[in-house]
């Protein structure tokens, strides 16, 4: 999709994906922001492997029909658990989630249409769900993400996008990225265990501690060494009247560029992902292990000495977009979503498609350039 600026979006069928967003710098000059491959090869999902720890990497993909951390005790009334990723489930190859499909589409007028049928007992679900994504590109660089789904069983759903964004150029790296600086409307964050990253149920206060970002923060190194974690993998409550209305949730900008980017949308809860897992040369330890403050930064559940230090075994790289391998926190997500595990925690956002409703999440990426005086 190209609008009357030439600016650009490229949509691929295989999970419903955002493969590469062109948008000029404030000299004119057009960089591709958004992390991913070439080829289809590269859009399957990547695998890093610890010993009893294995996480997926995802470049623009729709990640559904349940997205983020759920613990494995899913709990739901007369329904069975919907194909939301897990490894085990993932080697056994009994569930295929939506970043593992082939999607129907099609154009219509100016937008792109893609649409995914999940049958009833094969794919992880109970009930036959549809799920629709419609993509628009306009004129003033908005990507809009409009997104549907309905059942024919109760089932939990919580859909988002997974996009990586540089706004240097996909390929800069995380020396780039420390010079961003990141703004989020959220005053509240929902509290977990570093180690499985799934919430115990409590929702803190940003007052004071590193997840407050309600003013404009550069993500320096030294910044992201003090996240539990070794970078930020969180969920924030952004703020509102009401948690499912539509209003802003981030603002990204590079000041070396003058590019900046606005995410907007319905849901209660935004993702943020600084790439953490993303390898490391000369690393060969889990990487959140020694990289960061341990009790001081909020999250009294993390401990140096639970988790074990263990080598690290990855697959063979896959080069990214112009050949890139890229590396430890060389992009930034910034994901609306549900609260992660809603399904397992009373006083969460019901996250239940029931049928005769559809469920119904829309968000907007609005980039554009600071223009100097």
């Amino acid at each position: 999709m190209t609008n009357k600026g030439n600016s650009s979006v490229r949509l691929i069928t295989w999970g419903a994906a955002v493969q590469s967003v062109k948008v000029p710098n404030d000299k004119g000059i057009f960089g591709d922001v958004v992390l991913g491959y070439d080829t289809i090869e590269g859009t399957f999902p990547v695998v890093t492997v610890f010993v009893n720890v294995s996480r997926f990497l995802y470049f623009g993909n729709i990640i559904g029909c349940l997205t983020n951390h759920v613990s494995s005790d899913i709990n739901v009334v007369n329904t069975n658990a919907c194909g939301y990723r897990s490894i085990d489930n993932y080697t056994k190859g009994d569930v295929r989630a939506f970043d593992d499909v082939n999607w129907e589409s099609c154009i219509v007028g100016k937008q792109v249409v893609m649409s995914n049928l999940s049958y009833a007992n094969v794919e992880g679900w109970r009930g036959k769900m549809l799920t629709q994504v419609k993509f628009a590109w306009t004129d003033e660089n908005q990507l809009h993400v409009n997104i549907r789904a309905s059942s024919t069983e109760p089932t939990p759903v919580n859909i988002t996008t997974r996009c990586l964004f540089n706004l240097a150029g996909h390929g800069t790296g995380a020396s780039e990225l420390r010079n961003h600086v990141v703004t989020v409307n959220a005053g509240r964050w929902t509290f977990m265990d570093v180690r499985d990253k799934i919430p115990t149920g409590a929702i803190r206060s940003v007052d004071s501690t590193i997840y407050d970002l309600r003013f404009p923060t550069q993500l320096t190194k030294q910044r992201l060494r003090q996240v539990p974690g070794g970078g930020y993998d969180h969920n924030l409550c952004v703020n509102a009247p009401s948690c499912w209305c539509y209003r802003f949730h981030a603002r990204l900008l590079h000041p070396g560029s003058g590019r900046f980017m606005e995410v907007y949308s319905n849901q209660p809860g935004l993702h943020i992902y600084t790439g953490n897992d993303f390898p490391e040369p000369g690393q060969s330890h889990l990487p959140d292990i020694k990289d960061c403050c341990w009790g001081e930064c909020g999250d009294r559940t993390n401990s140096n000495e639970s988790l074990p230090e263990t080598v690290v075994k990855r697959e063979k790289e896959t080069p990214g977009k112009d050949g890139i391998l890229y590396r430890r926190h060389g992009g930034l997500m910034l994901s609306p979503q549900n609260y992660p595990n809603a399904v397992n925690t009373p006083g969460f956002p019901s996250c239940i498609l029931y049928p005769g409703k559809v469920y119904a999440h829309d968000m907007t990426y609005k980039f554009g350039v600071l223009r100097k005086i």
